[in-house]
């Protein structure tokens, strides 16, 4: 049986500026990342403009997804080489993705309830994915050792998500007002700007990971 680690309190800061020293660490895949997500889906999104095809959609937002899920564990994978927190060998990417489709399905059903269970729960599970990327832990394994070293800081947790994500956020449904959403320009800004949404999720999955367990993180080049 696994000892899990006392819950260690963060300070939002702290938070912030980890995360932002896990991107400049690894600017190189996050900068790939960006280019390979927002390629594939704003080509997506402008060849089903317009579409009324049930099955077509479906299949669009399918193919989406599971490039999303595949870009999302090689991004955490390097930031975790980058940051020196990955201990496993083996390749644990079909677990990764079936652990991917239980947290988006506990963080919707969270935001349909009440905005605030979804974000209680991404906080909660914001350690989930780079835990067991970085030590192959199994899929309720992650989720359980996640949901138990967060225990007390979701509230650092959301604040830091919310300053990290209100600008690029801004910038999405900016560009949605002003291009439209059948606009070539709009398509691509919002979906660089998603990108890069996600790039700061895994980042700060990989600083909260490291900071709850232990590990020295790099500090933001700017702090």
């Amino acid at each position: 049986m696994d000892i899990v680690a006392p819950p260690r309190q963060l300070k939002i800061g702290t938070i912030i500026d980890k995360t932002l020293g896990v991107v400049e660490h690894s600017l190189a895949p996050a900068a790939l990342y960006v280019a390979a997500v927002t390629f594939m889906s704003a080509g997506v999104k402008y060849l089903t403009l317009g579409s009324t095809k049930p099955l077509e959609i479906a299949g669009s937002a399918l193919v989406e997804f599971v490039v999303g899920i595949t870009a999302s564990y090689l991004l955490i994978n390097a930031m975790l080489e980058k940051t020196g927190l990955r201990v496993r060998k083996e390749d644990v990417f079909f677990p990764f993705f079936a652990l991917s489709i239980l947290y988006t399905l506990g963080v919707l059903l969270g935001f349909i309830a009440i905005i605030l269970p979804g974000l209680v729960i991404m906080a909660r599970w914001s350690l989930a994915q780079p835990m067991m990327v970085a030590r192959g832990d199994g899929v309720m394994q992650a989720l359980g050792g996640s949901w138990e070293r967060t225990k007390g800081n979701e509230f650092q947790i959301v604040v830091a998500v919310l300053a990290l994500f209100l600008v690029p956020v801004a910038v999405i449904i900016a560009s949605s007002v002003m291009f439209g959403q059948d606009s070539v320009t709009g398509i691509v800004v919002s979906q660089i700007f998603s990108s890069a949404v996600n790039v700061l999720g895994a980042a700060m999955g990989v600083a909260l990971f490291g900071l709850m367990e232990g590990h020295t993180i790099p500090k933001s080049l700017a702090g």
